[in-house]
């Protein structure tokens, strides 16, 4: 073999080796970063002595100490007191079998054990016996199964409680039926009572079927009619036939409408025949309708008398400067004086919450029945036509009986403007009082985590969130600015105004904006237009933003999106928020921007308050629109060129 060729065969050989050298070194870097960024607690020990030769920052981590303070130490030193008995046989099986799992309790630098899955080998390297161990922390997975276990038990003891349940039920239902046999048994009875109280009242009462056959007549009818001429056997005759003569338009038309439309009638009629005025009552019937009469001579006569009585009375309510009506039982308006006609107009037969509010049925807030039920004097103020009435009631029983209650209604809107002007200047003083020191109160932690986060961004290994911490600075410097805006709800303060660009504002801020709504499963899209700068603060700007997209996100149910807008219509620029929530309450709505005002259970009140005046300071209009589909706020810069 010639010379040449031996060296180029040498050559070809060391290159070889080298490749293999470099892949050898690739290999054992690879697992090097996988031993060291392991999710796993990872140890390397000496099988004789059991001393820690080597572990990884995850491992150190779980046991309180650094990587150095572990190396020297021996598994004893990291295992609870109570497990060093277990240790010799647990040894052994990993030996025996090269391979060996266990849970145990680990003790970590400060004294406090945790429960863990261990997995051990047993390997010879160089003649050199180690062993492999990775460590999982199961304290969540313990209490999870703990969690299990006692769902179980809730559930077989919510199954006994049904079962319980079900007894029990069959029980009552057992009770119902015999109850519901006595009743039957007392209904019978009842039913001949009834008959017996029919027949010895002085009114009289007929029953009529819808074939207009008359099928029951109390004594007292048989009595008048008989007296009148009128001889036969009623019952099963037909009524037209019994009663030919009288009123009958009256009587007439009354029965046919409550025979049609189902509906009571109550009316008084002079019966010519018998010289009487009667009260009769036509009330519907499963199986036709029944007809009360009265006599009422005596109560006429008593009517008249309180008639002249009244009409004294009626002169004096209407030169009352106040609005004064008398309401019946039924809410109708028997009398109003003259001051509550030119405020409502006509009245005669209508009941009070169609004349004064417009609606067809009782307000929901009604007392009346309460008024009328318990005749005490009552006060209470109401809203309607934008003005605010202060409306004393007082209940009585008129001369014919009837239960009426007495109302004056008194206009006190321009003192509850005062009141309310009054209130908002307080609450403002209140304000200016506190703001000095919740300033110092709260400036004072906001300059400590300010520190600290400062002091984090100069650390090597959190450079990769170096732009979150600065906007978390960012954050609390403008939480500082909102300290200031709370100062200026009670003082005027000059800002340095500068030109600043409302859309460009919103894309500054809509990172932080949807971190907010995904945190609430919740979505923000941007509809931005371009628009002209506008003479302003940022820092206040971003405030009013925020205050304002943060109420929208509370509104709103899980899975809804928030739109934020800008555009410009003519010489203005508009900045709109809308949200997907179920709208405002009316009562609410008309207060929105006062300060302390506020529906929720952790809110001051000063959110809006703080944006009317942002607003207001810039030259701006804050607008709401509101229905069960959502809300929309509207913030329009006025006059940009």
């Amino acid at each position: 073999m010639s010379t040449n060729k031996v060296i180029s065969e040498l050559e070809q050989r060391v290159a070889s080796l080298e490749a293999a050298l470099v892949e050898a070194r690739n290999y054992s870097g690879t697992w090097e970063r996988i031993f060291k960024e392991s999710y796993w607690g990872i140890m390397v020990c000496d099988a004789i002595t059991d001393e820690l030769i080597k572990v990884n920052i995850c491992y150190a981590e779980m046991h309180g100490y650094s990587i150095s303070e572990l190396l020297g130490k021996t598994i004893y030193d990291v295992f609870a007191p109570e497990y060093h008995s277990d240790l010799p046989e647990i040894i052994h099986r990993i030996h025996d079998h090269g391979h060996h799992e266990y849970n145990s309790v680990h003790i970590r630098k400060d004294g406090s054990c945790f429960p863990v899955h261990t997995d051990s080998y047993e390997v010879t390297v160089d003649a050199r016996r180690l062993r492999i161990v990775s460590v999982w922390d199961i304290t969540e997975s313990e209490l999870k199964e703990k969690e299990l276990c006692q769902y179980r038990e809730s559930l077989e003891e919510l199954v006994r409680s049904r079962t319980r349940e079900l007894e029990h039920s069959n029980e009552q239902l057992r009770m119902e039926i015999i109850q519901r046999k006595a009743a039957e048994n007392e209904l019978a009875i009842t039913n001949q009572r009834i008959i017996n109280t029919m027949e010895s009242i002085s009114d009289g009462f007929i029953n009529i079927n819808r074939q207009w056959i008359i099928t029951f007549v109390n004594k007292a009818i048989v009595k008048v009619l008989v007296e009148n001429g009128i001889h036969d056997n009623f019952i099963g005759t037909n009524f037209w036939e019994v009663y030919p003569h009288g009123n009958r338009k009256i009587i007439d038309d009354n029965c046919l409408k409550v025979m049609k439309e189902g509906q009571p009638k109550r009316f008084e009629t002079f019966v010519t025949q018998i010289g009487q005025w009667l009260e009769i009552s036509i009330s519907p019937t499963e199986s036709g309708i029944s007809i009360f009469s009265r006599n009422i001579d005596e109560r006429k006569k008593i009517e008249k008398a309180v008639e002249e009585e009244h009409q004294r009375l009626y002169s004096l309510f209407h030169s009352f400067p106040g609005l004064i009506y008398v309401q019946e039982d039924n809410h109708n308006i028997r009398f109003a004086n003259s001051n509550f006609q030119a405020k409502f107009g006509p009245y005669e037969g209508k009941p009070c919450y169609e004349v004064i509010v417009g609606l067809n049925t009782p307000c929901s807030d009604c007392l009346h029945r309460i008024d009328t039920k318990d005749f005490k004097s009552r006060w209470k103020e109401v809203v309607f036509d934008n003005r605010f009435y202060e409306v004393y009631a007082q209940p009585f029983t008129d001369a014919d009986g009837s239960r009426l209650v007495f109302k004056v209604l008194l206009d006190i809107t321009e003192r509850k403007n005062a009141d309310r002007e009054l209130a908002r200047l307080e609450r403002l003083n209140m304000v200016g009082e506190m703001a000095a020191g919740i300033a110092h109160e709260v400036r004072n932690p906001l300059t400590t985590v300010r520190g600290f986060l400062q002091l984090l961004t100069t650390k090597e290994n959190t450079k990769q969130y170096q732009e979150f911490y600065e906007l978390m600075i960012e954050e609390l410097d403008r939480a500082n600015f909102i300290i200031s805006d709370f100062l200026s709800l009670a003082h005027d303060k000059t800002f340095d105004f500068e030109l600043t660009n409302i859309s460009e504002m919103v894309r500054n801020l809509f990172p932080l904006l949807a971190a907010d709504a995904l945190n609430q499963d919740k979505e923000i899209i941007l509809e931005l237009e371009q628009v002209p700068d506008v003479l302003g603060n940022i820092n206040e700007l971003r405030q009013l933003l925020l205050n304002i997209t943060r109420n929208g996100l509370e509104a709103m149910p899980v899975g809804t999106i928030l739109t934020i807008q800008t555009l410009r219509a003519e010489e203005d620029i508009i900045l709109r928020v809308c949200d997907q929530g179920a709208g405002i309450d009316p009562v609410i709505f008309e207060k929105l921007g006062t300060p302390f005002m506020t529906t929720k259970d952790q809110g001051t009140g000063l959110g809006l308050a703080i944006c009317q005046t942002i607003a207001v300071r810039h030259h701006a209009v804050i607008s709401y629109e509101s229905n069960s589909s959502g809300t929309t706020v509207t913030v329009k810069f006025q006059g940009v060129k």
